[in-house]
């Protein structure tokens, strides 16, 4: 499954209101409805999760699966809201969700340089990176679309990890600065998804600000998205793939 047919099927599952979620299924040869189908789901990327959580891995990529698992909520929050209402701000300003999404994005890049840097400078070299080494902090003022955001911030996770998943124990003692107080790298890792987390309760509190009602499917592909990143945090494609597969033909009905 390729990652833009894998988020169409949370997308899809995303939109299902009760009355789709009350259409007949079949488990195991009994009749059920298409909510379960989402709660089986459910089961299945717990059930891969636990596996896979029982594999050794570095520390740094278990900490970093908890970032990935961060953005699969936020993924499943908000996947498929329109362009209009994610450009509106909930009050005057304040950021729009759109805003919000492209802070995030940036601020995963100069923590992923931050971070990269505290394990790679010589030990001469200051342990703050200078400033003029990072991007920006201006959030997204365009007219992306939610999903072309979140595929930005994917972008970002991904190189993210590519970095930093992999650390020898050593590197996560080694000290840096954050929001000038003197930390070291396992803090810094721990700090990614403290600060999806973050975000996403602004983009909930934006959007409830707005008046916006999610489908019941929202709320459960919230926490598949959840579950599914953190099984792709661990390396976990094989499963991912497969869940996902499962995922679009329970939600297409």
């Amino acid at each position: 499954m390729t990652a833009t047919t894998f988020d169409a099927a949370l997308g899809q599952a995303a939109a299902l209101d009760e009355a789709q979620l009350n259409r007949p299924w079949t488990f195991r040869d009994r009749p059920i409805d298409v909510r379960y189908a989402l709660y089986r789901t459910l089961e299945e990327a717990q059930e891969a999760l636990v596996g896979l959580a029982a594999r050794p891995h570095p520390e740094s990529r278990r900490i970093l699966s908890l970032a990935q698992r961060a953005f699969g909520g936020l993924r499943g929050l908000i996947m498929g809201l329109s362009v209009d209402l994610a450009g509106r701000a909930p009050a005057p300003g304040e950021w729009s969700v759109r805003e919000v999404l492209g802070h995030m994005a940036l601020v995963e890049q100069r923590y992923a340089i931050h971070t990269a840097y505290a394990v790679e400078r010589a030990d001469y070299e200051p342990v703050r990176i200078p400033d003029s080494r990072l991007p920006p902090l201006t959030p997204s003022k365009g007219d992306e679309t939610i999903d072309e955001l979140l595929a930005r911030l994917g972008e970002a996770r991904a190189e993210t990890d590519r970095r930093l998943a992999d650390l020898p124990p050593a590197a996560l003692t080694r000290p840096t600065v954050w929001a000038q107080c003197d930390v070291d790298v396992r803090f810094r890792l721990h700090r990614f998804a403290a600060h999806l987390t973050e975000h996403t309760v602004q983009c909930e509190k934006a959007l409830a600000a707005l008046g916006w009602q999610p489908p019941e499917g929202t709320w459960i592909v919230r926490e598949i998205g959840a579950l599914l990143g953190e099984i792709e945090g661990l390396g976990g494609l094989r499963e991912l793939g497969e869940i996902g597969d499962r995922l679009a033909e329970r939600a297409a009905g």
